[in-house]
């Protein structure tokens, strides 16, 4: 009987994580569809102009995304997934609170920075882009709080909602936009003005009030998680941003144009990457508190299920996009990327494995191994897209790109597990205590 109950429970427990895990996966579907329409809309109405003003808003809108992430709901989901109710709900205020400020202060650089284009440039796309962006900044950043709350209280269903309701908001305000002529301002007012909509209704859906005058407190709370995270998430997006430079050096516009066009066919990976990473903080927390097994196994399970998705992912790219759907997709760019499409296949597959133990590492507070661990395989992944880069064009720095992949499994694996040894003994002294 015993045997039979604990494998029910086992059962019931995979049930919750994976019905967790789902809503992630929904979650970034429907954002991931938000983005994409806005950018249909920004490419046909506005051309390559506004689609171009409209992809330096975004990189800026990634770092302050990365910022408000890092030093507010980061910590939120390392610290308060098991927590009671109460105590999170204070979190929650105090860490939106951070997200608004960090919103506001990363919209005043950028409406400066939009003056200042406009000022250089008269009629500047980027500088009108920019200063929309500022506007709205607060609201986008405070919306992005809400969905790390829901899913530190393991409510990913709700997370889902917020991000359709905002979606639906925002398709609306720009089928207005066809018949109002719109502008590159008004494009990204409408995006991040149905932003802020969406995070007032989180606002009601979590029943907590953001408090910016906690702020201080949280950020000195976490002093040991928040600049670590954000040294590490700045880390990250360099990384991709050097190596495009690297990419563009070495072999012209043309072996960037091929590398992203491969990219580009195993987007629906990044895609499932991006939403199971929204969860799998706050799983890991859950699973430490049942021991360093269940941590371990969910880990592992993580990133071997992501790995395995990603070579079958693969598989059917190298069988059957050669007989017309890589030309029908990727057009006069397929036969460019084909030649490069089992390198990112590799790498994509490799980085799906650094997920776990990333996961891991931050479940166990360490946020200092994860800046380690970052720092250490985006220099490798720099470097060696670099060296590739130089010898064997666009050919080297993907086979650079897979090998510091793989390379970084080991970094991420050997750190995790370090950090368990490390932290058993000190579970069994508090205990004893």
């Amino acid at each position: 009987m015993t045997g039979r109950h604990t494998g029910d429970h086992r059962g019931t427990l995979r049930r919750q994580v994976a019905g967790r895990l789902g809503w992630g996966i929904a979650d970034q579907a429907v954002s991931s569809l938000g983005n994409f329409l806005l950018g249909v809309f920004v490419a046909r109405l506005l051309g390559a102009t506004g689609l171009g003003a409209l992809g330096l808003a975004f990189l800026a809108y990634s770092v302050a995304l990365n910022c408000s992430r890092a030093l507010s709901t980061d910590a939120l989901m390392v610290r308060y997934s098991v927590s009671g109710k109460d105590s999170r709900h204070e979190a929650v205020a105090a860490s939106s609170g951070v997200a608004l400020l960090v919103g506001v202060v990363g919209g005043l650089v950028c409406v400066l920075i939009g003056l200042l284009l406009k000022l250089q440039t008269p009629g500047s796309e980027a500088g009108a882009a920019f200063v929309g962006l500022g506007i709205v900044l607060p609201g986008l950043t405070l919306q992005d709080s809400w969905r790390s709350a829901f899913f530190a209280a393991g409510e990913g269903v709700k997370t889902f909602v917020n991000d359709t309701v905002w979606t639906v908001l925002m398709l609306t305000a720009l089928f207005v936009g066809r018949f109002l002529d719109f502008g590159i301002t008004a494009a990204l007012l409408a995006f991040g003005g149905t932003a802020a909509l969406a995070g007032i209704y989180g606002i009601r859906q979590a029943g907590v009030m953001p408090r910016p005058a906690a702020a201080l407190g949280w950020l000195r709370k976490h002093s040991d998680l928040g600049p670590r995270f954000l040294v590490e998430n700045v880390v990250l997006g360099a990384g991709g941003q050097v190596r495009t430079l690297i990419v563009a050096a070495s072999g012209g516009l043309a072996a960037a144009g091929a590398i992203r066009g491969a990219e580009m066919l195993v987007g629906p990976v990044a895609a499932l990457l991006m939403g199971i990473g929204q969860v799998a903080v706050p799983e890991a927390a859950r699973a430490l508190s049942r021991g360093s097994r269940s941590l371990w196994r969910l880990c592992a399970g993580l990133s071997g299920g992501l790995s395995v998705v990603a070579l079958g992912w693969g598989l059917v790219i190298l069988v059957l996009f050669p007989l017309g759907i890589g030309d029908l997709v990727l057009g006069s760019v397929w036969p460019d990327a084909h030649v490069l499409v089992l390198g990112v296949i590799v790498s994509a597959a490799a980085g799906c494995l650094h997920v776990g133990p990333s996961a891991g590492l931050r479940a166990l507070g360490r946020a200092d191994q994860t800046m380690q661990c970052q720092i250490t395989v985006t220099t490798l992944f720099v470097g060696l897209a670099a060296i590739g880069g130089f010898f064997w064009n666009a050919q080297g720095v993907v086979w650079g790109s897979a090998i510091a992949s793989v390379l970084g499994i080991a970094v991420w694996w050997s750190r995790l597990a370090k950090a368990q040894r490390v932290h058993v003994p000190v579970v069994a002294e508090a205990a004893t205590a």
